[in-house]
């Protein structure tokens, strides 16, 4: 599991890195990356849903196994694939692996740390540090003229490794019986088993008390995505950072959402997802405000450390309350990574929309401003009395 989060990290950062040599490669303006981010996120977030969900009999080792194989095969078609038709098929399909592999990883770990919300905050820390690891690795690259198109093959033998492992050692962390990795039964108290036609996942997350923290999440997970594809980008192609500098600011803000995670874990994990809404998206407004409004390299580059270690806090505490409130954890953590995704294809051609027709400076500013609005729901649930999930 912790290699899963490492590698899908590092590819995370290689793109966001890499992004603006494939816009370059391919002619794209903004609002088609958008579209194309849009595309492959959304189905790769539906797929990952449906997964998850079936997940259940499956057991959540042999799913991470097998996404984590054919993402393997997928990352090299992506990275060679031309023309532009045949690479932007690839890249989806990539994406729809990989978002197997984001479900099915979350769930693992999700699970085996059950009731221990600050050991799942310092777990996502591997993310981060991937990513930061696929970013300089990625930034050197370039900078010594390599060719973004073998980063992904050459990342799909780490990833192939890590399948052969995950499938050889699946039975030793869960059931011997089934190698499940703490797939999930029937919930105490219920006797409905999965798939016997009981309440659809979205029913038995309205009835677990989670519909509304779901779409306040997704709304977060705007500002997450944005400030890993649009925080770089923007860097890079608008304020003529190069590419070294523009991977070290990433670099800078993965690792401010390690040490958040990492360091942090223990108090972190005493965070309600509300409030961890409220300072994640107050920092992360304050962030991609300041990068957008500052002409210099380096004053943009600590708003964008600022946005990611805000932005950071989203995700594992989110998914560590769902664990603990949820009838099905499998299932309902793989609807909560789908809300994620949904979060990203939102907010990937919206950002681009606007970037082309008012300029990068607006884009971020968007991102800034769907930042306040998560801040502001979570604050006004709180004080009307509905709370994003339990304080």
């Amino acid at each position: 599991m912790a290699a899963a989060f490492v590698v899908l990290g590092l590819f995370w950062g290689s793109w966001a890195v890499a992004i603006a040599n494939v816009q370059h490669t391919f002619h794209l303006s903004d609002g088609r990356l958008g579209v194309l981010l849009a595309v492959a996120i959304a189905v790769a977030g539906v797929t990952g849903a449906a997964l998850g969900h079936r997940a259940e009999r499956w057991g959540t080792g042999r799913m991470l196994a097998g996404s984590l194989a054919a993402w393997a095969v997928l990352l090299v078609g992506a990275g060679t694939g031309r023309p532009w038709p045949v690479f932007a098929v690839l890249f989806v399909a990539a994406e729809v692996a990989g978002g197997c592999v984001d479900t099915s990883m979350n769930a693992a770990a999700s699970r085996r740390l059950h009731g221990r919300p600050g050991a799942l905050v310092r777990f996502h820390a591997l993310f981060n540090s991937g990513a930061l690891g696929g970013a300089l690795a990625t930034g050197v690259a370039l900078h010594l003229g390599l060719s973004w198109r073998w980063l992904w093959p050459l990342l799909a033998v780490i990833v192939a490794a890590v399948a052969v492992w995950t499938w050889r050692t699946q039975g030793v962390a869960g059931d011997p019986a089934d190698g499940s990795w703490g797939a999930d039964g029937p919930a105490a108290g219920t006797t409905d088993p999965a798939g016997s036609g009981g309440p659809g996942p979205l029913q038995r997350l309205r009835g677990d008390g989670l519909g509304l923290l779901l779409v306040v999440f997704a709304l977060a997970e705007i500002t997450e995505g944005g400030v890993d594809t649009w925080g770089v980008l923007y860097l890079r192609t608008h304020l003529a950072a190069g590419v070294l500098l523009g991977a070290g600011a990433y670099v800078v803000g993965q690792s401010v959402a390690a040490m958040t995670r990492g360091a942090g874990g223990p108090l972190l994990g005493r965070l309600s997802p509300r409030l961890a809404l409220v300072v994640g998206g107050s920092l992360a407004a304050s962030g991609i405000l300041l990068e957008s409004l500052s002409p210099a390299v380096r004053v943009a580059a600590v708003g964008l450390a600022l946005g990611a270690g805000g932005a950071s806090l989203f995700w594992p505490l989110v998914m560590s309350q769902v664990t603990r409130r949820a009838s099905r954890p499998t299932a309902a953590v793989g609807a909560f990574t789908a809300a994620g995704y949904v979060g990203w294809v939102a907010g990937a051609p919206a950002v681009g929309w606007v970037s082309d027709t008012f300029g990068p400076a607006r884009g971020l500013q968007l991102l800034a401003a769907l930042a306040a609005v998560v801040v502001v729901t979570s604050v006004l649930r709180r004080a009307s009395g509905r709370t994003v999930g339990p304080d």
